[in-house]
């Protein structure tokens, strides 16, 4: 198969999930900067902006050093950061919740099962603990908290479950691929049949 005839599937299984993140993630930071900074919003146009700039330098080190377990905590840095933001400060139409509920997806993704559960867990407790004491936030009602947690919350163990699937089926995979590699390379050194015949008659 010539590289003209790669799927889009194909093209992807050559990234890992931090520099798909990080292709995706950067252009809709940008967008979203400079619809922050139309509608007036300076402050959080501003962040945007910044996070767009240093989303670029993590962007540039994957690709120059290769992805490494400490960019993909980096990578969810921003991600904590941005999306509490929205949470807060509403974002455009008020409705900046919802990019929190994508968060334990993102954390499984980048870092796997165990760190991004405990990622997807402190995320949610620093929301809770800082809203407390944030005054300026929008102001959301006893049920919308309710909801809003109990849908992190479903969305966070679905994303976790997923996780630990794909680590399953991966340690699976990796686990066959040993062993017919240990197979072929113990079967290396035994003559074929062939062989064996092709030595009897050179004697």
């Amino acid at each position: 198969m010539g590289d003209e005839e790669l799927s889009f599937g194909d093209m992807l299984l050559q990234l890992d999930a931090l520099r798909i993140c990080l292709i995706v993630g950067i252009p809709f930071v940008a967008t979203f900067s400079e619809i922050n900074f139309s509608l007036g919003q300076n402050m959080l146009g501003g962040i945007e902006l910044l996070m767009m700039l240093s989303l670029a330098a993590l962007a540039w080190l994957t690709w120059r050093r290769g992805s490494r377990p400490e960019y993909g905590h980096l990578f969810l840095v921003h991600a904590a950061v941005l999306f509490g933001l929205l949470y807060f400060l509403g974002g455009f139409g008020g409705i900046g919740f919802i990019w929190s509920l994508g968060f334990p997806y993102i954390a499984c993704l980048v870092t796997g099962s165990v760190a991004g559960g405990v990622w997807s867990l402190a995320y949610l407790l620093a929301l809770a603990v800082i809203g407390l004491f944030v005054q300026e936030a929008i102001v959301h009602t006893t049920a919308q908290l309710l909801y809003i947690a109990l849908a992190y919350m479903a969305m966070g163990l679905i994303a976790y479950c997923a996780a630990v699937v794909r680590e399953a089926r991966e340690e699976r995979v990796a686990r066959l691929e040993r062993q017919l590699g240990l197979r072929a390379s113990s079967q290396q050194g035994v003559p074929s049949f062939l062989e064996v015949l092709e030595q009897s008659d050179g004697r």
